[in-house]
């Protein structure tokens, strides 16, 4: 088989079992945890009461954490730097970079199973175009962003009622550019999470 057959075998098959998984999973389960939290994490929570939660920056009220214990995976694929976002020690978001034009849409066919079809909408900020898909379940509003310019894709959670007291463009700009501030240390045992389950 060539490689690109090889490619395109992965891909359907991968496709697959992601249909299965979600056809054979009660939904209602994920819609709620999203509206109550993220991945057993309630809205509101104060992150740095929580195990294994290392701060990273801080922006005026919005302080940002990782769990450099926890390995986040989306369909078998590590996502490195997941960051969690709090407003006055609140637990409000959650940024997660994309660094695959696969999982990219694997997350956006996902979303809109459980969610519905997105608003899309186009923005321009400094000469750079950007895809940005939003969706709101209940308190939350889940906002997947590709970067035309660039290519830089990213995935975000946001509890609106603390992320209205926030400037959330503000904020993800903030994330952006404090780039990878946060090394995980190979050596130390980490806990699996499957970004699917949200």
């Amino acid at each position: 088989m060539e490689k690109n057959e090889v490619i395109v075998m992965r891909f359907i098959i991968r496709s697959m079992l992601l249909w299965l998984i979600f056809a054979l999973s009660p939904g209602t389960i994920y819609a709620e945890d999203v509206a109550d939290g993220f991945l057993g994490i309630k809205w509101e929570t104060n992150l740095s009461s929580l195990e294994g939660y290392v701060q990273l920056g801080k922006n005026g009220s919005v302080t940002y954490f990782t769990n450099p214990k926890v390995v986040h995976v989306i369909n078998d694929i590590k996502v490195p730097q997941v960051i969690y976002g709090t407003y006055s020690n609140k637990f409000f978001a959650v940024y997660i970079s994309i660094e695959s034009i696969d999982v990219y849409s694997q997350m956006k066919h996902y979303i809109t199973e459980k969610y519905g079809s997105p608003k899309l909408t186009m923005s321009m900020t400094q000469n750079t175009e950007q895809t940005i898909h939003i969706w709101k379940y209940k308190d939350t509003k889940i906002k997947l962003k590709l970067n035309n310019t660039d290519g830089k894709m990213k995935l975000a959670f946001y509890y609106t009622p603390l992320s209205v007291k926030v400037n959330e463009d503000l904020q993800e700009a903030f994330q952006e550019t404090s780039g990878h501030i946060f090394q995980i240390n190979k050596e130390r045992a980490v806990q699996t999470l499957d970004l699917m389950k949200f």
